[in-house]
């Protein structure tokens, strides 16, 4: 038969016992190393690179609606002082309000229709 015999100290605690590695504060609890950010650092910079290309496009578009909505509203005034113009020319062009302007340069309307002037060849 066998006998019982005690193992010995090799002063290292049980695999079970041992303190499991963490993750920085920064990562949670993924296991990023600087092997592996060294490994990775083209791709890295090549998404800090699209993240700025992408808030400047946000920056860009919110700068072009901004003057899009501004010159909008231009338009719009400069539509409605067209028409307003419009409207006074169509008052000021008809033929009581032009009769009594050139009243007093000694123009009149006429009393009879017109008459038609024929020419022989």
């Amino acid at each position: 038969m066998a006998q019982n015999r005690l193992k010995s100290d090799s002063g290292s605690p049980a695999p079970s016992a041992a303190k499991k590695k963490r993750g920085g504060a920064l990562f949670g609890s993924l296991n990023f190393s600087a092997f592996f950010l060294f490994n990775h650092i083209y791709f890295i910079f090549y998404l800090g690179f699209l993240g700025i290309i992408y808030i400047a496009n946000s920056h860009y578009a919110m700068k072009t609606i901004k003057e899009i909505k501004q010159i909008q509203s231009e338009l719009q005034k400069i539509s409605w002082e067209s028409n307003s113009r419009k409207s006074e020319l169509m008052y000021e062009s008809m033929e009581s309000r032009v009769a009594a302007k050139v009243h007093h340069l000694g123009l009149r309307e006429l009393d009879e229709s017109p008459k038609k002037i024929i020419t022989t060849k």
